[in-house]
């Protein structure tokens, strides 16, 4: 073996251990214990609640049935998040069955009041107060985004706690998808619905941009309620 072989092979092994330790490290960086993950996230939750002091956003809401292409309801709500009261929300526009606004949009309105309530808020959060939480082996993707996925098993029954999954993006911590039926059926539509919400990342805070709310009956078949949310302006908290 010459001397440019011998470089060669130094050059070859001294790679290989490089590769080989990176893989390493990123084996221990993805072995991130559940009780770790359950911190991080409740931490992050909390954060959310604390740190936003207001938040305006503009509400579409939908009602389909049995499968239609066309509404059945639609309304349009500007909603005023305020930490120290709660919600508020003027009506923009609406449309369609007064029934169905009546039977499933007013319900779906007054549910997100109740849990923005400052007297429940705390009641319905995604934390170790209110779940017990089991942390997936398998990661998931969901939009592109490394997700650790959390069994989700409310510690009392309710309307506003979901059996079900949550998606947590693997890097920040932020909530990426909840998906999950209540513990508790509530009068926003007969039987116990399943409940979609997607978030996206506004202003450093995972806030809901899409929902769907689908149930089904012997008496009235399908429903699903999709809710867009768009046009955020975020007021955050600078209280120490």
């Amino acid at each position: 073996m010459n001397a440019l072989e011998r470089r060669l092979r130094v050059m070859l092994i001294t790679i290989a251990l490089l590769v080989s330790y990176a893989i390493s490290c990123d084996a221990v960086s993805l072995a991130e214990s559940p009780d770790t993950v359950i911190m991080h996230v409740e931490a992050v939750i909390r954060a959310r609640f604390e740190h936003i002091a207001k938040y305006v956003v503009r509400e579409h809401y939908a009602v389909y049935r049995n499968g239609a292409v066309e509404t059945a309801a639609e309304q349009t709500v500007e909603v005023t998040y305020q930490k120290s009261t709660g919600i508020t929300y003027t009506t923009v526009s609406k449309a369609g069955s007064s029934m169905w606004l009546s039977r499933a949009i007013e319900p779906a309105l007054e549910s997100e009041r109740e849990v923005n309530d400052v007297t429940t808020r705390h009641q319905v959060m995604l934390t170790a107060d209110n779940y017990e939480f089991e942390v997936e082996p398998a990661r998931d993707s969901v939009k592109g985004r490394d997700c650790f996925v959390l069994d989700l098993k409310p510690r009392r029954k309710s309307p506003y706690l979901l059996n079900g999954k949550a998606w947590v993006d693997a890097k920040t911590y932020l909530l990426v998808r909840i998906r999950g039926t209540q513990s508790r059926s509530s009068s926003l539509l007969a039987g116990v619905p399943l409940i979609t919400r997607d978030f996206a990342p506004i202003s450093g805070f995972a806030m809901v941009v899409h929902e769907e709310i689908e149930a089904h009956t012997f008496l009235l078949g399908q429903t699903v309620i999709k809710i867009d949310y768009d046009s955020y302006d975020i007021q955050r908290d600078e209280t120490p």
